[in-house]
């Protein structure tokens, strides 16, 4: 038995990158191995399977549920194992909710090979490891502060509908507004989260657990 070996439990549900990964992290491993898992499914019975893990590299977007939500099952399951994200959401918003769920690092999925093997280094050495912590770095020196951006109660009502998977045409009938003004709390919702598109939008308010907020008085 080496007791050198490294073991990974990759979840993510795409095989091309599963293989990639595999050939890029592998040579670190020192004769352990990456375990891939599809599914939160998947993820929690690999944990429950005896076998030792050193890292869990999550995913945010799964068929079965969102990282954030599998990070707290995870660490129920495996107190001891330190779990990262590892995603392609690019956007600021995720690092910070990262962060503020204790998650142990954040790897972004457009990372530098040798970066990545640097990242996943790090945290196998039992250390934590976000990719924008040097920017961070840089920012502190400078005296800046991030503090998470707010919606408006309109603006969560808009995103909150958008959750539920309306149309902007649903939006404005539900919340009583015309179409137009709905297009403009979306590109609101957004800016302050530093997203694209509507999915990317749905996968912060997940994470973030919101909830319709009341109507004004």
């Amino acid at each position: 038995m080496n007791v050198f070996a490294r073991n990974v439990l990759l979840v993510d549900d795409h095989s091309l990158l599963q293989h990639a990964l595999k050939a890029i992290l592998e040579p670190l491993l020192v004769g352990g191995e990456i375990h891939c898992a599809s599914t939160a499914q998947d993820a929690v019975s690999a944990l429950r399977s005896g076998k030792v893990f050193h890292l869990v590299l999550l995913d945010l977007k799964l068929p079965d549920s969102d990282g954030m939500r599998l990070m707290s099952l995870l660490r129920r399951e495996a107190p001891n194992v330190p779990v990262a994200i590892f995603s392609g959401q690019d956007a600021p918003i995720y690092r910070q909710l990262a962060r503020e769920a204790d998650a142990d690092g954040f790897l972004g999925k457009s990372m530098e090979p040798g970066a990545l093997v640097d990242g996943v280094r790090t945290l196998l050495s039992g250390r934590r490891f976000f990719d924008d912590q040097q920017e961070r770095t840089r920012g502190a020196s400078h005296g800046e502060t991030r503090p998470r951006p707010k919606l408006s109660p309109k603006q969560e009502r808009v995103l909150c509908c958008l959750m539920e998977g309306l149309s902007n045409k649903e939006i404005a009938q539900r919340l009583d507004l015309s179409e137009r003004t709905v297009k403009m709390h979306l590109s609101s919702v957004y800016h302050v989260h530093g997203v694209n598109t509507r999915s990317q939008a749905i996968l912060v308010g997940q994470t973030l657990n919101l909830t319709m907020p009341p109507e004004d008085g």
